[in-house]
């Protein structure tokens, strides 16, 4: 302010030079009040002046409607990659910094920091929203809600509606509800498009894991399984998920199909070799659990093995 200039008061953003006698009954401390009055009644009368309560309000509704999120779960990780802007997410999961537990393609995993999910690296982060799987341990759930934080849990989703679901709650979370949509659109056209041939028989199928492990029917994948014409060998003879099934009743009772996921000696033993009515495809083990984005990949992956199953039993 130069030498000797009036003082200068500002109000809602804009500079007021209060009269003289207001300021000098400002200055013998008299009349407090009467000169705020004055300056905010003044205010709304200059050119282009707005009340800063009323500038406000429009930035705080974005702030509230756009949460800035970690994520702790590598299945909400794919989804709020999709749905999220890249700004609002503070921090993935370290289950999606190795391509060997993420079902995000690394290119776009690269994207974004990652976290091993301590309550202080989360709280560091200071998040509106902290996203994590109902398997959370309940005192870690607890701290975070102690110290502030508003956390949301999600379960595994069983089948198809329930992957819907998961996007389109997660998507509204992050004020984005039209990019939910937009995703379960994209989910439903992939599963529309890995139909097999209609009249066509399904083929029983064993999606066999590490170990000797088996989907249950109540399972995302075998939900998948069922839309690219694949029928859950495993559920047909009473095994659940997470149950196994042993290389030996796989030779003395063969799946017409057996879609191996992931490394294993059994599942490369020489024996299988000898089912001739058996044939072998390989998928993704990190396509078995998650939706969202995950099921376009997955549906992609399933329908190309039903096609060249049809394809070699012609």
């Amino acid at each position: 302010m130069a030498l000797g200039a009036a003082p200068r008061s500002v109000v809602c953003g804009c500079a007021i030079n209060p009269p003289h006698a207001t300021r000098a009954r400002h200055r013998r401390g008299k009349g407090r009040g009467l000169l705020a009055l004055s300056l905010l009644a003044i205010c709304p009368l200059q050119s282009g002046c707005a009340p800063q309560s009323q500038a406000e309000v429009p930035q705080a509704k974005v702030a509230h409607s756009r949460p800035t999120i970690v994520s702790l779960n590598p299945c909400t990780d794919a989804i709020l990659a999709e749905v999220a802007d890249r700004s609002q997410v503070l921090a993935l999961s370290h289950y999606s910094a190795d391509p060997r537990a993420s079902s995000l393609d690394p290119a776009v995993a690269r994207r974004f920091a990652f976290t091993r999910g301590t309550v202080e690296e989360v709280l560091a982060l200071r998040p509106d929203l902290v996203v994590d799987g109902s398997f959370i341990d309940p005192a870690t759930a607890a701290a975070y809600r102690r110290l502030g934080l508003r956390l949301e849990t999600f379960g595994m989703a069983a089948n198809v509606p329930d992957a819907r679901a998961q996007v389109l709650r997660l998507a509204a979370l992050a004020g984005h509800p039209e990019r939910g949509a937009a995703l379960v659109a994209r989910i439903d056209a992939a599963l529309a498009a890995a139909k097999p041939t209609p009249g066509s028989p399904p083929v029983a199928t064993l999606m066999w894991e590490p170990g000797g492990i088996v989907p249950g029917d109540a399972t995302l994948i075998a939900d998948l399984m069922r839309h690219a014409g694949l029928a859950n060998f495993a559920a047909a003879r009473g095994l659940g998920q997470g149950q196994q099934l042993p290389l030996e009743r796989v030779l003395a009772d063969p799946p017409q199909l057996v879609i191996t996921a992931g490394a294993d000696r059994a599942l490369a033993h020489p024996a299988l070799a000898h089912l001739t009515g058996t044939r072998r495809a390989r998928f993704a083990p990190g396509l078995l659990y998650c939706g969202g984005p995950t099921i376009i990949r997955a549906a992609a992956q399933l329908a190309q093995v039903r096609r060249a199953y049809d394809a070699g039993s012609q």
